[in-house]
């Protein structure tokens, strides 16, 4: 069944918004990860983590809370009261978010290492220097 949308996203910008509604509940370490050329269930993996419970199920439910504003569903995953590990699967993307020692055990960055890894951030711009520099009284 396809997943009904209100906005017209492609799979690679879904991923982002997912990524960056996981950063703005301050998830940790976000990574986006292009596994669609090696395994068949999903395009993107983004994985992130969370300090406590409490954090990990906030982000989770964040993003699936904002992502069904916009007609995004969950399709399947993990229930969201993990104290380890909450898996939500949005058909083409799948957020995890871990603790961070489920993180370095299951490590999933290792295990994917060969996917390639996607810039989800917009770039940092850098201040101007002003040109008299600061004030020295």
């Amino acid at each position: 069944m396809p997943m009904p949308r209100s906005k017209k996203w492609s799979t690679l910008q879904l991923a982002k918004a997912i990524a960056r509604l996981a950063d703005e509940k301050l998830g940790e370490k976000i990574l986006l990860l292009d596994v669609g050329q090696a395994i068949q269930v999903a395009d993107y993996f983004v994985i992130a983590e969370g300090k406590n419970k409490r954090h990990i199920n906030t982000v989770a439910e964040f993003v699936a809370t904002e992502l069904k504003k916009d007609g995004i569903h969950r399709v399947g995953g993990t229930p969201m009261h993990d104290e380890n590990w909450v898996l939500l699967d949005f058909g083409p993307v799948v957020l995890h978010v871990f603790n961070p020692k489920s993180r370095a055990f299951y490590d999933l960055e290792n295990l994917w290492g060969d996917c390639k890894r996607i810039r989800w951030q917009a770039p940092v711009r850098k201040a101007k220097a002003t040109e008299g520099g600061p004030d020295e009284s």
